[in-house]
């Protein structure tokens, strides 16, 4: 059968008559060895000649290749490694900033040869060496030869050029790897194909710091070792079992049913897909990774059934989480908490996550880093337990085992002195002006944050939380009911009352002039609502009382003014006593309905 396989994949390249697009990838993944352990061994030298153990909790999460001779696996229990190997030195490792440290300063080493690399947890990359190879072959003339290992070589050639290709795949491997061991004293093992999934298996073939190249004949038949399909990286547990069901256990059996049986049990797509991989097919690009979409934390435990003692770890990984977030440079703009509840009737635990949207002013940059003061942190808690409050009831014992906290949907923001949006969030956050109570119906569900919209289906609206509109998109607001309620806070100064009128659209300023000043014919009716009064004028300054249209202008109707209620007659008359700040021209009733350039000094200052 592997013969078979062989041979049809290797004719199906020879028959080819645009032999470059048969194999035209060249593919690198690294792995680096014992990751935990190095990382460990790199700060303390002396820790090298030693079995040393990473721990987690009460388990060795890892281990060196000296502690690997006495039989310590992964995984391992303490108790049970200490005694196989009563001298195994154990270093905690449940803080994962230098391991965290360690993995971006080997991306960044590899993004020397400016070639695409996309990162596969803390320890693993994949680096896209195609355009690389090209310019290797032509300057050296194709006399190449592979560095390290090669899978299953022969004499046979592809006709369309990759065993050239693929030899200077693995010398430039060769150079990856001696830069990363010169520079930041890591060993790795690397694998080389012509697609990621080969690369990726046959990275681990002669481990440790070494390196395997695999030529794409071979693909079917190195597939056809792995004694199960969940060798397979695409392929999850749920697919395995189902794959188990029918029988099909190794990746050999998936080579030999056929795909309308597949089809039978999957999607069509889904069904080809298990089939290609059998065979090493695999045309998933490498992607270049950027910054991570979110930045989270766990803690797990035998059990907490205190609120009291849920806070303290909270506190603890925020803390940490903190961290991370100075690293990384973004503001976040979403915050996850995840528990592991422990069912006893059901006699295991699930997980449940809810996330609420969180204020960036939260956050202040300092040179390019963002910060959190004291208070900041303590408005961070309090979202914290709110969350945790939704998922627990705490009228009802309860039992946990996992705590999480997350970060997740970041925003750019400009930091420079003349940005708009600094200017902005200095505005807001020095009047408080946005900082309006719940019954002035300005909860954070009836605002935008730019660029946050977050994914998860639970995600908790806190009506009391701190947001930030977004100036993008401005929405229609009450701005009636939003200055009684200022004028009730003790803040109806213009300049205030000016930035929430930033938030609104240009056109509904326009809107404005119906309730300011009548056309000539004495169109003032009773249409007029308290809705649409938007008078920028914030006091009554000359004390006169409501309901007294004796000094009202000729063309307003009296007895609709009387309709009027009480603040908008005042507003009114205040605004005849100041017609210059507000009124627009009475020559042209025509100019008042027609729209004005939407321009971006008129965004900003309405009336001009």
């Amino acid at each position: 059968m592997d013969d078979r396989i062989m041979e049809s994949s290797s004719s199906s390249c020879y028959n080819h008559s645009s032999v470059s697009s048969q194999h035209p990838k060249s593919i690198i993944h690294i792995d680096v060895d014992c990751f935990y352990a190095q990382v460990e061994m790199v700060r303390k030298p002396e820790l090298r000649s030693q079995p040393l153990g990473i721990q987690q909790k009460n388990i060795v999460v890892t281990s060196n290749y000296e502690a690997r001779k006495y039989g310590i696996k992964k995984c391992m229990l303490i108790t049970d490694a200490l005694k196989v190997c009563p001298s195994l030195k154990l270093v905690n490792g449940e803080d994962l900033h230098n391991y965290r440290a360690a993995s971006n300063n080997i991306f960044a080493a590899l993004q020397h040869w400016k070639c695409p690399v996309e990162k596969l947890g803390m320890d693993e990359n994949f680096i896209d060496v195609t355009n690389l190879v090209e310019e290797k072959v032509k300057t050296t003339n194709n006399d190449l030869t592979a560095v390290g290992h090669v899978y299953s070589d022969t004499n046979t050639e592809c006709l369309c050029g990759c065993h050239t290709r693929l030899k200077a795949a693995s010398q430039i491997a060769s150079e990856m790897r001696k830069k990363l061991f010169d520079e930041l004293g890591f060993t790795t093992c690397a694998g080389i194909a012509h697609n990621k999934l080969l690369a990726k298996l046959i990275c681990p073939l002669h481990k440790p710091n070494d390196q395997t190249t695999i030529y794409p004949e071979h693909g079917a038949s190195f597939m056809s070792t792995l004694q199960s399909v969940r060798s397979i990286p695409s392929i999850g547990s749920k697919t395995t079992e189902a794959l188990i069901s029918q029988k099909i256990i190794t990746v050999s059996d998936l080579q030999q049913v056929s795909v309308d049986l597949l089809k039978k049990h999957f999607s069509s797509d889904m069904a080809v897909r298990l089939k290609n991989l059998s065979l090493g097919e695999d045309n998933t690009p490498v992607k270049q990774t950027g910054k991570p979409q979110s930045i989270g934390l766990e803690d797990s435990f035998k059990t907490v059934s205190v609120k009291s003692e849920v806070e303290e770890r909270f506190a603890a990984l925020l803390q940490r989480l903190l961290v991370l977030v100075r690293e990384d440079g973004r503001i976040p703009v979403s915050l996850r908490v995840t528990l592991r509840k422990k069912d006893v009737k059901r006699l295991c635990s699930h997980r449940e996550s809810r996330q609420c949207q969180v204020s960036p002013s939260i956050f202040t940059i300092n040179n390019g880093t963002p910060t959190v003061t004291e208070v900041g942190q303590q408005k961070l808690m309090t979202l914290i337990m709110r969350l945790f409050n939704k998922l627990i009831d705490l009228s009802k014992p309860f039992h946990l085992t996992l705590v999480g906290l997350a970060f997740t949907k970041f925003q750019e923001r400009m930091t420079g002195r003349g940005s708009i949006v600094n200017y902005l969030m200095n505005d807001i956050s020095v009047q408080s002006v946005l900082n309006i109570t719940n019954d002035c119906d300005t909860s954070a569900s009836s605002m935008d944050y730019s660029a946050v919209s977050p994914s998860s289906s639970t995600t908790t609206d806190l009506s009391d939380a701190e947001v930030e509109p977004s100036p993008k998109k401005p929405k229609k607001v009450n701005w009636i009911a939003k200055r009684r309620c200022l004028s009730k806070e003790g803040v109806a100064s213009p300049s205030k009352l000016k930035v929430g009128e930033l938030r609104l659209n240009s056109r509904e300023l326009e809107k404005v002039s119906e309730l300011r000043l009548n056309s000539r014919d004495r169109s003032l009716t009773p249409r007029a609502s308290p809705a649409k009064d938007l008078s920028d004028t914030d006091t009554m300054k000359d004390g006169s009382e409501a309901g007294n249209c004796d000094d009202c202008p000729s063309y307003v109707d009296k007895e609709v003014f009387n309709a009027l209620p009480d603040e908008m007659q005042q507003e009114l008359k205040a605004m005849w006593k100041n017609p210059s700040s507000s009124e627009l021209p009475r020559s042209s009733p025509r100019a008042m309905n027609k729209a004005k350039p939407n321009t971006i000094m008129k965004y900003f200052v309405p009336h001009k």
